[in-house]
């Protein structure tokens, strides 16, 4: 059910936009180094319903290895999430390791843990030390200007966008209401690449 709502406008009805900008350099990708699609996902690590959508995300990675990119940007819903700003600072700050996808996972397969928190720096500081980040380096970068300005540019391009929620999905640059269930993702993204 939140899945469900928060894949629905104001209006009650799926947002139809275009991305707008296409995949760079700076996002986090995934997948096919030379994909026939495409997927960007705006996610927030504390939303249930994204971790809900995140194992199908990387089943979706796997059963199409070849053909299918999947990229990951920040929309941390603050209003809603306490802690939400702070775990993706953690997941930029790994990053900066070359292991945001390492953190990214276990962000999502801890979220339980976390999301209640007063403070999650320590645990996000226990989770960096679980994936062999250098601890040191991890709590410099977690607090710095950069990495919080990265995640701050991601949330600022998804409110520009006026992006209804999250997780909120683009495949190949257009939106898409959120499936559902992995298998009418499957078949979405099998469509898009038969359609090539």
């Amino acid at each position: 059910l939140v899945w469900l709502l928060a894949s629905l406008g104001s209006d009650g009805g799926a947002a139809t936009q275009s991305l707008g900008d296409g995949v760079s350099a700076t996002d986090h990708v995934t997948g096919a180094s030379n994909p026939t699609v495409t997927l960007v996902e705006y996610s927030d690590f504390q939303c249930p319903a994204c971790s809900a959508a995140y194992p199908m995300v990387k089943q979706l990675s796997q059963d199409f290895p070849d053909t299918l990119a999947v990229v990951y940007r920040h929309y941390p819903l603050r209003s809603l999430h306490a802690n939400a700003q702070l775990a993706a600072q953690s997941a930029e700050a790994a990053s900066l390791q070359n292991n945001f996808w390492e953190m990214h996972d276990v962000l999502f397969n801890t979220q339980s843990q976390w999301s209640s928190l007063i403070d999650p720096t320590d645990f996000f500081v226990t989770l960096a030390d679980s994936i062999g980040l250098n601890v040191e380096q991890f709590k410099t970068d977690l607090t710095s200007n950069d990495v919080a300005d990265v995640v701050n540019t991601s949330y600022n391009r998804a409110t520009s966008m006026k992006l209804p929620g999250t997780p909120s999905f683009f495949l190949d640059s257009e939106s898409i209401q959120n499936p559902g269930s992995y298998a009418a993702f499957k078949v979405l993204i099998q469509s898009k690449i038969d359609e090539q």
